[in-house]
């Protein structure tokens, strides 16, 4: 698994993307849950409510001991052969976890990956 952590901040409107495929997620009202996926996207949640939206949440959700981090490593841990990315971005109190499958393998900075994912509008 290969985690990176963003904290974006004054944000005001934007729009995500999966990094690999550069397709937009849809995210309503500016809002870092994601209702459906695009490209190689596999799962979002929230840390707080433990919203998830489809795909494999139910595999997730049961690994929901005390943490969502736990649970986001347990699901990549049942897929070592993967090269799967996770995304966690901070804002505020809230954490949202987000995870990506690197089909490709692609080698991206962490710069690379955010500024891929995660485009403020104007």
């Amino acid at each position: 698994m290969n985690r990176v952590v963003f904290e974006p901040k004054n944000i005001r409107k934007f729009s995500l993307h999966c990094p690999f495929s550069n397709e937009k997620m849809d995210n309503e009202d500016n809002s870092f849950e994601i209702y459906e996926g695009a490209g190689n996207y596999l799962f979002s949640m929230c840390e707080d409510c433990l919203f998830c939206d489809v795909g494999n949440n139910d595999e997730i959700e049961k690994y929901w001991d005390e943490s969502p981090l736990d649970a986001v490593e347990k699901f990549t841990n049942n897929y070592p052969d993967k090269n799967i990315l996770v995304i966690e971005m901070t804002y505020g109190n809230e954490s949202y976890f987000y995870g990506f499958l690197n089909e490709k393998n692609e080698e991206l900075s962490n710069e690379e990956i955010e500024k891929r994912f995660f485009r403020e509008l104007k």
